[in-house]
C-alpha cells in the first residue's frame, strides 16, 4: 500500500536544512540544460531530522502528547493520507513504535546507506529489465517510519517520488518495486496520462509488473511479500481466486477513487481486502508464462489494459481446467 505523506518534503526543499543530505545522481539535467541518457535518482535522507526529535524527545523525557507535538514540528513525515484521519493515524503510529524504536538506531543512525544497495544501480537494473525508460528520473526519499513497512510513492512537478522505509523492512525490494512504477509510468514506456490509479486496469496491471520484477530483480523471498502481506491472506485470495480475477475483469473499466478503492481497502467482489493486488500478481504472472516479456507489458499503452486483463484471464481458466 503507498499514501501520500501528510507532510510532503520534497528534494528541493529539504536541500538548505541542516542534517538533510541531498545528491542529483546522473539523471539530473546538467548546468547546460541538458538532461544525460541515463536513468538517474536524487536522494533525500530524512533520517537526521527524524534523530533531532527522537534525541530531544527522550533528553526532555516527554510524555506522549508533548512527544507528538515535537514530532511535528521537528520531522512530520509519515506514510498516510494528508487528511484528520491521516493525522490521527500518524500519531498512532508514533505511540505505538515509540518504544520499539531503540532497537532500530543503530540502523536509523545508518541512513540511506542502512539500505546495503545503490539506488542508482537499483534503478538501472529495473530499467534495463524492462528494455524503456532510460531518461527516468526519480527522487528518492529514505525516511524512519512506524515499523509498518509501507514504502509509497506519489509525483511533484511531474517528477515520481517514492519513498522508503528505514528503520523495517526489505529496503531493496520496496526500492525495486517503487522504482518500476515510475519506469512504467515514464516517457517511451507505458506513459500513462490519466496519472496514478485512474482505472481498475492501471491499478491492477501497474501493480503486477512491480510485483513480478521485484521477484525477478530481488528472488528468492516468500511469495507473499512481493505481494506485500501475509500469507493467510495469500492463502485465502487462491481460494477465491476465480470470483477475483472474474471481479476484476467486470470491472476492468471502473475509473475514479470509489472503484480503486473498493479494490483496495475495501472488500471487492469476495469480501476480501487488495483484490487488486492479488489480481495484478496472478495476471501479470499468466501474462509471462504466455510468452509476454517484461517489455512488452511494460511498453503496453493503458487503452490496452483490459483487453490483455480479459486474456489473462481466460488464459488462466483454461490452465486450471487442462489440469483438472
Amino acid at each position: 500500500m503507498r499514501h501520500l505523506p501528510i507532510t510532503l518534503i520534497t528534494a528541493s526543499a529539504m536541500m538548505g536544512l541542516p542534517g538533510c543530505a541531498a545528491r542529483l545522481t546522473p539523471g539530473a539535467p546538467t548546468p547546460g540544460g541538458q538532461t544525460p541518457t541515463q536513468p538517474g535518482v536524487a536522494v533525500t535522507d530524512l533520517s537526521p531530522r527524524f534523530l533531532a526529535f527522537y534525541d530531544s524527545a527522550n533528553a526532555a523525557r516527554l510524555d506522549a502528547s508533548d512527544r507528538w507535538i515535537m514530532w511535528k514540528r521537528l520531522y512530520g513525515f509519515a506514510a498516510v493520507p494528508p487528511t484528520p484521519f491521516g493525522d490521527s493515524l500518524a500519531r498512532r503510529l508514533l505511540d505505538n513504535a515509540w518504544t520499539r524504536y531503540p532497537e532500530s538506531l543503530s540502523r536509523i543512525r545508518k541512513g540511506v546507506a542502512s539500505f546495503g544497495v545503490n539506488p542508482d544501480v537499483e534503478l538501472g537494473r529495473v530499467v534495463s529489465l524492462l528494455g524503456c525508460g532510460q531518461n527516468t528520473r526519480v527522487r528518492l526519499i529514505a525516511f524512519v517510519g512506524g515499523f509498518e513497512d509501507n514504502a509509497f510513492a506519489f509525483s511533484t512537478d511531474g517528477v515520481p517520488t517514492i519513498a522508503i522505509p528505514i528503520e523495517a523492512g526489505d529496503a531493496q525490494k520496496s526500492m525495486i518495486h517503487e522504482f518500476t512504477h515510475a519506469v512504467h509510468r515514464s516517457s517511451g514506456c507505458a506513459d500513462f496520462r490519466s496519472g496514478y490509479g485512474q482505472s481498475l486496469g492501471e491499478l491492477v496491471l501497474s501493480e503486477g509488473v512491480a510485483m513480478r520484477v521485484a521477484e525477478a530483480l530481488v528472488p528468492g523471498r516468500p511469495e507473499y511479500s512481493y505481494v506485500a502481506h501475509k500469507q493467510e491472506w495469500l492463502d485465502t485470495a487462491r481460494a477465491r481466486r476465480n470470483t477475483i480475477l472474474n471481479g476484476i475483469r467486470d470491472h476492468v473499466s471502473d475509473a475514479g477513487a470509489a472503484a480503486v478503492q473498493r479494490f483496495t481497502f475495501g472488500e471487492g467482489t469476495t469480501g476480501l481486502s487488495r483484490e487488486a493486488y492479488y489480481a495484478g500478481w496472478e495476471i501479470v504472472g499468466e501474462l509471462l508464462r504466455g510468452g509476454m516479456s517484461f517489455h512488452d507489458l511494460a511498453t503496453t499503452p493503458p487503452a490496452r489494459f483490459p483487453a490483455l486483463i480479459g486474456q489473462a484471464v481466460a488464459q488462466h481458466k483454461h490452465v486450471l481446467e487442462l489440469h483438472g
